[in-house]
């Protein structure tokens, strides 16, 4: 289709892709965004990042101070607010902390608005964790977990389990949390859960136990959080532990995304595989095989890649010895790739991607793994970028595609909101 030429296209739809569509256009672009199916925003657990929280938690801790939630760009904070499914923790304040299904607490800088974040709670609170009869949820064990977690114990915490049946239907110890998630949508579905917690309370506190909060697994919406209503309902702290990988956060977050790109933004669910210079204009064609279209060309005047990066899909790991039938393969070539063609140039550390010594890439042994003066190669290498993320004329990237940039969720939004601003620019 031949768009106008003030169109600019953004490819991937995670959170750096949501947050370029929105700049752009606020700018005044149009825009069309093309969705190629889940990535590693889909994944999220519920946990919000600027700074990867290992590496704010190891220096809090060497520098023995404490460690608290790092100022954000306002626009940043403007656009976590017009998304909705986030609650970021004040600048200056204390971080939050959350529970994972393994029996840590990690601290965040915000959460999916049905985490309970336990720093919240006053110094002393008792958080009661539902017995549910779930394969991924043993609330004894995950109780005395958190419990002698050093974040707990400085937090003055104690975590107990209680009994309870919060289940309603045949089978559903057996379906997978997004699932039990998504059948508490329903109004009369979640009046259900509610009434059944208070019953948790009310027992306890008949046996002369306090209940000043209750976590339970990643159950509370698929649409949109319910922790909240839950919490009103009852009278006190409501909320989840940290989901696993593709649980309830991500498909809230999707649900995020769609309300409100909805009225602003041309969702086209159908992957790229090349953008190309022609004729003075951009050119984006999507694969034969994708759900909308046929490949035909979209034609725009700037163009963001927010593809992802190894975890989502956007960059792929291609050894040479990939296609060798046997032995060493017949030449050397770089180990990693775009997922799509365009005249973009990849790096790592600061320097473009060449052929190693080795025609059989890097030693993953060695390079995969992150060490305490850098990350890993697999999460460093990306896209290379200039002035304003900037890739070859009017191309630009965002997200965890782009090179030797942390791989968190605000830092997403954050080179998409720039990525998404200049593409506006380069289209007028």
């Amino acid at each position: 289709m031949k768009a106008p030429a003030r169109v600019v296209v953004v490819v991937g739809a995670g959170a750096a892709g949501t947050a370029a569509c929105y700049a752009a256009h606020a700018a005044g672009a149009a825009v069309v965004l093309f969705d190629g199916g889940p990535g590693a925003t889909s994944l999220s657990t519920g946990a919000v990042d600027a700074t990867p929280w290992e590496q704010r938690a190891a220096a809090a801790a060497t520098l023995g101070v404490t460690l608290v939630a790092e100022p954000l760009p306002a626009e940043v904070e403007a656009f976590a607010t017009a998304l909705g499914c986030w609650q970021l923790v004040p600048a200056g304040g204390p971080p939050a902390w959350l529970a994972t299904e393994s029996g840590r607490l990690r601290s965040a800088r915000g959460h999916d608005r049905a985490l309970l974040s336990l720093a919240g709670l006053p110094r002393g609170a008792r958080v009661v964790l539902p017995r549910v009869q779930r394969a991924e949820w043993d609330a004894d064990a995950l109780a005395r977990a958190l419990a002698a977690d050093p974040a707990a114990r400085e937090l003055g915490l104690e975590l107990d389990a209680a009994d309870a049946d919060l289940l309603r239907l045949h089978g559903e110890e057996r379906i997978p949390a997004a699932d039990l998630a998504a059948r508490h949508d329903e109004p009369e579905r979640l009046a259900f859960l509610g009434a059944r917690l208070d019953r948790v309370v009310a027992a306890e506190r008949r046996g002369g136990r306090r209940v000043d909060a209750l976590l339970l697994g990643s159950w509370l919406g698929a649409r949109q959080a319910r922790a909240g209503e839950l919490g009103e309902r009852l009278g006190l702290s409501v909320g989840e532990v940290l989901a696993t990988l593709g649980g309830a956060p991500g498909l809230r977050l999707e649900a995020a995304r769609a309300r409100l790109l909805g009225p602003r933004v041309d969702v086209v669910p159908a992957r790229v595989r090349s953008v190309a210079r022609a004729d003075g204009e951009l050119v984006v064609r999507t694969a034969p095989s994708s759900r909308a279209g046929d490949g035909a060309p979209t034609h725009a005047a700037a163009v963001v890649l927010a593809t992802g990066g190894l975890a989502g899909g956007g960059i792929r790991y291609v050894p040479a010895e990939q296609d060798a039938p046997r032995g060493a393969p017949a030449r050397a070539r770089v180990p990693f790739e775009l997922s799509l063609e365009a005249p973009v140039r990849l790096g790592v550390r600061g320097a473009d991607l060449d052929i190693t010594s080795s025609t059989l890439g890097p030693s993953l042994d060695e390079e995969g793994w992150p060490t305490s003066a850098a990350p890993s190669l697999l999460e460093s290498v990306g896209l290379r970028a200039g002035a304003h993320l900037e890739l070859a004329p009017g191309i630009f990237g965002a997200g965890d595609a782009l090179a030797d940039r942390p791989r968190t969720l605000l830092h997403a939004v954050a080179t998409g909101l720039e990525a998404g601003r200049a593409a506006a620019a380069a289209a007028r």
